[in-house]
């Protein structure tokens, strides 16, 4: 790179003068720093090839995840509760942790709004948030909108996961669960 001062202009006006840039059109403006040598040429030794490199180190990571999943289950014990029994119910019945959140949106809402509004609009809100917070910038720092909804989002649903797995006893009342405890183990 030569040490003349390079002008910035908007690509309107790039548009509108086409002499501004002897010949060479500007595509965007990049915060950071500028390359201290020449352009790199990409060759054949830079590239790297689907198969085998790509899929053969994806195949690897799937069995070495399958052999620690299987090494957990045989070397813990995950115990099944009774045969269910329809004359007795336990008290609270409460769903699997990870429904305890939708669970608890059903005790504090009417069954249409806990159970289809609300989480119809939390995925229309997050597929939605991509083109309302439309940053040109990929940092998390640069998307404020985005990462403070996800974040409220997240804070809300693990807070009601907890309130309904920890703090809720028999007909669905509010315990401490340091007093009494009604979770799964």
């Amino acid at each position: 790179m030569s040490d003349e001062k390079i002008e910035t202009t908007t690509p309107v006006e790039l548009s509108a003068k086409p002499d501004a840039t002897d010949g060479k059109r500007v595509l965007g403006v990049v915060p950071g720093k500028p390359s201290s040598g020449e352009r790199k040429v990409i060759t054949s030794d830079d590239t790297v090839m689907v198969w085998p490199h790509l899929l053969v180190r994806h195949a690897v990571v799937a069995m070495a995840t399958a052999l620690v999943v299987m090494m957990i289950s045989v070397f813990f014990d995950a115990p099944l509760r009774d045969v269910a029994n329809p004359q007795v119910t336990p008290n609270p019945e409460k769903a699997p942790w990870y429904f305890a959140a939708l669970q608890e949106l059903l005790a504090l809402f009417p069954p249409l709004v806990a159970g289809v509004l609300i989480p119809g609009a939390i995925i229309l809100g997050l597929v939605a948030l991509p083109y309302i917070d439309n940053s040109k910038f990929i940092r998390p720092r640069h998307r404020k909108v985005a990462v403070t909804t996800f974040t409220v989002f997240i804070v809300i649903w693990v807070a009601l996961t907890i309130i309904g797995f920890m703090f809720r006893g028999p007909n669905w009342g509010w315990v401490w669960p340091w007093q009494e405890w009604h979770g799964e183990l």
